[in-house]
């Protein structure tokens, strides 16, 4: 069965920001987007043909990973949604999903609103634990092609394995103490 074409002009992605060493003219121009392409099944050509913006500059570095500017991610955010003319749109990591209103929600969410359709994507860099999973990559790959070649996926499909911790959960385990018997 031939697969449908990615249409490259219907597409979006939106990063943080570029690397220490991007060029900030070029969204995800370099090893991310190399690594982005790759999982897309597409050229680096072809993913450079999509519409793509990064919502902050560089602003130095917190902890391991980079200063985030919410505010200025926000207005940026807005800035998408009112000019780009696309159908798809892939937000890498959740620092940009906050900045567009999606808050917890998890990686491979897809979410249909304002007319268009939305992806959270984990963020590409190396920094982020979400890749050391093998599973993780495989299901990312598959989802992000079916994704940007205008698929629904199922949702069986998005789910994790993994279910996220909740500071709201009792805790089951109890240590116990002398006064309990």
């Amino acid at each position: 069965m031939k697969q449908k074409k990615i249409e490259t002009h219907k597409i979006g992605l939106v990063g943080q920001a570029p690397s220490r060493r991007g060029d900030p003219r070029k969204p995800l121009a370099g090893p991310n987007g190399q690594k982005i392409a790759r999982l897309a099944g597409m050229s680096y050509d072809e993913l450079i043909a999509c519409r793509r913006k990064h919502l902050n500059t560089h602003n130095g570095k917190s902890g391991k990973g980079d200063t985030f500017d919410h505010a200025k991610g926000r207005v940026n955010a807005a800035d998408v949604l009112l000019d780009w003319r696309v159908e798809r749109i892939v937000l890498l990591g959740k620092n940009v999903a906050r900045c567009f209103g999606f808050r917890d929600l998890p990686f491979l969410a897809e979410i249909s609103i304002y007319g268009r359709r939305f992806l959270i994507f984990p963020h590409p860099s190396g920094i982020n634990r979400w890749w050391n999973e093998r599973q993780n990559e495989r299901r990312a790959r598959q989802l992000l092609q079916r994704f940007l070649r205008g698929e629904t996926v199922p949702a069986r499909f998005r789910k994790s394995r993994r279910r996220p911790l909740s500071l709201k959960q009792p805790n089951l385990r109890r240590k116990s103490s002398p006064n309990n018997h």
